[in-house]
């Protein structure tokens, strides 16, 4: 299996599937990315806020 962007639509499609080593497969990789790259959404909130401030 080949590298799947993760975002929340790729994870949803990968549980559909019920192919549970490419569950498996997507959750791994999931949690390695997590690891890596921690909240990305966190970070998102904190890119906003900087591009507010800079707008105001």
């Amino acid at each position: 299996m080949g590298v799947v962007v993760l975002y929340a639509a790729g994870i949803r499609k990968a549980a559909a599937t019920n192919d549970l080593s490419k569950m498996k497969a997507i959750a791994e990789q999931a949690k390695k990315t997590i690891k890596e790259h921690g909240d990305i959404h966190v970070a998102l909130i904190e890119l906003q806020e900087a591009i507010q401030k800079l707008e105001s």
